[in-house]
């Protein structure tokens, strides 16, 4: 790995469109380094996005890199009327029925795949969230093969009817613009999300059932584990899912169990610091080099060498020198001392970075800021994956409908998968339960008759595969 790191003085003050003085500095990030889709100015103008439902389409011609041309039901019908030997006084018949069939609200059904890649996607919270889950979730040129030789099977199940309307539908002859784009902090999920849409998509059935709740599901757990990573700053493990867990919707809570302390509470406590660490990997990227700069990285980079180590500790130190000389107005801020540690002095110098952004956060205007930066992806997991649990407050939730389709993706085509291996895929897709948890779900299975027993014993309970 390169070890060039060397701070940019002036595209700091670009990017923080610091004074000629170097005393005022407004806060910016996603500049050099965008992690989420979220920004500060969004709360008060547009919804929360609660469901990814819109955006579908927009996420699939993203991959495929092409930009459907919308289509209206007038526009259909007279290109249909062409090809079609409609039988006089049977026309209003005929519109009526491509209405019924093809249309709801004046908008294209998604019947299929590629009717579902036509619903077009307006709303910027919505395009933006699309553009995050294309960079970060999985190789792009992996999934636009799978959706290509999808859509071409497609083509070869449809009734003719369908297969006329598909031949009607465009795409612009340019292409789309290009995002500016995400960078991953976390390949934790990627694999796993590879082979969970390649299984949605090799049924015509699960396309049209489930492609929704796993986008919707990686969504959120992308989020999550991206969250948790950054929040150990150096000490993150890019490659490894982070323990979080989840309750059963119908099971009796208590604060004493894991799904209380290692579930909603940690995950909470890290997204309210968010915006401090956007600013902080912001802040980091004013570099000379082209690339992306997180904390993994800096800390790879670091150990090759002692001379690495104390060359980017320095160039962090001088960003850290002038983001602090800018802030004039933060007494918590001028409090936070530099913690050295016998470890790595580039760690140190990004916790003090770190430390800085978030102290003087907490007692200057900016407050309001740094509060709602991520409110729209809290919002998000308050309706999907969130229940309120008495003096508890919130905690991570699976209701009975996520535990069949997570279980679904996890057995697939498995005629039977061993219980404790059901849990085990559960985490590698970042879904934790602690015993009694288990106890339940095993519960649930049996009642749904979907446990097999090869004996008596715990470990011989296997579950079966959902139709």
């Amino acid at each position: 790995m390169s070890m060039n790191y060397t701070a940019n003085a002036e595209l700091f003050k670009s990017t923080f469109a610091i004074t000629n003085e170097g005393k005022k500095l407004v806060h910016h990030s996603g500049k050099q380094f965008r992690a989420f889709p979220f920004n500060t100015t969004q709360q008060s103008t547009s919804p929360a996005v609660e469901s990814l439902d819109s955006l579908v389409g927009y996420y699939l011609s993203l991959i495929e890199g092409i930009k459907p041309k919308a289509i209206s039901m007038d526009a259909l019908l007279e290109q249909l009327e062409k090809e079609t030997k409609i039988e006089p006084g049977y026309e209003e018949l005929f519109r009526e029925t491509v209405n019924q069939l093809f249309f709801e609200n004046g908008k294209l059904r998604s019947l299929n795949l590629k009717m579902r890649e036509y619903t077009l996607c307006t709303e910027p919270a919505e395009k933006r969230i699309a553009e995050y889950l294309v960079d970060v979730l999985g190789n792009r040129e992996d999934l636009q093969i799978l959706i290509k030789r999808t859509m071409e099977a497609l083509s070869g199940r449809s009734n003719v009817f369908e297969r006329l309307v598909i031949s009607k539908l465009e795409i612009e002859e340019n292409p789309p613009k290009d995002w500016p784009h995400y960078t991953p902090v976390t390949t934790a999920l990627k694999s796993v999300f590879e082979q969970d849409f390649a299984y949605i998509l090799s049924s015509e059935a699960r396309t049209r059932d489930y492609l929704l709740p796993l986008l919707e599901f990686y969504y959120f757990a992308y989020t999550a584990q991206a969250v948790l990573q950054l929040d150990r700053l150096c000490d993150g493990e890019p490659t490894s899912v982070s323990p979080l867990y989840f309750c059963l919707e119908w099971e009796k809570t208590s604060q004493n169990r894991q799904c209380y302390a290692t579930g909603w509470q940690r995950l909470e406590r890290a997204v309210e610091r968010l915006f401090a660490h956007a600013v902080t990997l912001e802040i980091l990227n004013q570099t000379e080099e082209e690339g992306a700069f997180d904390y993994a990285k800096l800390s790879c980079m670091a150990a090759q060498s002692d001379e690495a180590d104390e060359q980017i500790a320095g160039e962090i130190q001088a960003l850290t020198r002038m983001y602090r000389n800018a802030i004039s107005s933060s007494r918590e801020m001028d409090a936070v001392v530099r913690k050295n540690s016998s470890g790595s002095k580039t760690a140190a110098e990004i916790r003090f970075l770190f430390d800085s952004v978030k102290a003087q956060f907490s007692d200057t205007e900016r407050r309001k800021n740094y509060n709602t930066y991520a409110e729209k992806f809290r919002k998000f997991c308050e309706q999907n994956y969130l229940k309120r649990r008495g003096r508890s407050g919130y905690m991570l939730n699976l209701s009975e409908k996520t535990l069949i389709f997570l279980t679904k993706i996890c057995v697939k085509d498995l005629e039977v998968l061993r219980l404790n291996d059901v849990f085990g895929e559960f985490e590698r897709r970042g879904v934790f339960l602690d015993n009694l948890s288990k106890e339940q779900a095993a519960l649930y299975f049996e009642k749904l008759n979907l446990i097999e027993k090869k004996s008596d014993s715990g470990d011989a309970k296997y579950v079966k595969r959902i139709l």
